[in-house]
């Protein structure tokens, strides 16, 4: 999916959930994925909360006294501006996103099969500085008790031969997609437009094949953040945003 597919306007449909605040000022949606601090009260909403037009607060109320799970929504309605008149409301939350499992590493087992034990890492698996071969490093764990260590590099010959030595029988390198010099440069245009976007958290993930990328939480995507994300390479930015268009299937991130 384009990031342009994730763009919408004042009038459109969109989806999202959130925990439900009734208040002396109305109805809203809190879509804050992330709270720091101590509980705060029920009426307590977030910055990243929306105004609910058309909620039957008084039914929802009833429901989440009986259970309190009832006090989380899945909304679907018309956007008008940090608004949304709502059209569909359901304590029936989206499914939660698969995560990667780091199970088989993506490297064939050496002779006699992957060695049993914990990775030690050192500081040399660590230092991945602007010039270094080494992107990102994730460990899989084919067994309980079997750890190994998978590199993307962008030097898979030159990561062998530093650590082979140390880790025999656990270690496993492939080529990167993505060199440190795109990851720095999306890491900088991000704390750039961290306000802008309306982000919330962004990092480095790795796929099923160790292979990094960068998750970004936000508010909703814009054009101008859509435009930047589909000029990228495929797969180095993954957009999470929490409004998304009515017709794009949700899946629950946090």
């Amino acid at each position: 999916m384009a990031a342009r597919d994730l763009v919408f306007g004042v009038g459109d449909r969109v989806r999202t959930w959130g925990r439900f605040v009734a208040r002396a000022d109305g109805d809203w949606l809190d879509l804050a994925r992330v709270h720091y601090g101590t509980p705060r009260a029920p009426d307590w909403k977030s910055h990243r909360s929306v105004r609910l037009i058309g909620a039957d607060a008084d039914a929802i109320a009833a429901g989440s006294a009986a259970d309190p799970g009832l006090g989380y929504l899945s909304v679907v309605g018309v956007w008008g501006d940090e608004s949304i008149e709502v059209e569909e409301l359901s304590a029936e939350l989206p499914p939660r996103e698969t995560r990667a499992v780091w199970r088989e590493p993506p490297c064939p087992p050496p002779p006699g099969g992957w060695r049993h034990g914990v990775v030690e890492l050192d500081a040399d698996v660590h230092d991945r500085g602007p010039s270094g071969p080494i992107i990102h490093i994730t460990i899989f764990r084919p067994s309980a008790d079997q750890e190994v260590l998978v590199v993307a590099a962008t030097d898979v010959d030159a990561v062998i031969r530093q650590l082979s030595p140390k880790l025999p029988g656990q270690l496993c390198v492939v080529p990167s997609r993505f060199t440190r010099a795109q990851i720095d440069e999306v890491y900088d245009v991000l704390h750039a437009r961290w306000r802008d976007w309306r982000l919330e958290t962004f990092g480095t993930g790795s796929d099923d094949q160790a292979q990094p990328y960068i998750p970004a939480t936000m508010f909703r995507v814009t054009a101008d953040l859509a435009e930047w994300v589909d000029a990228l390479p495929e797969g180095l930015v993954r957009l999470e945003p929490t409004l998304v268009p009515a017709s794009v299937p949700y899946i629950r991130i946090r």
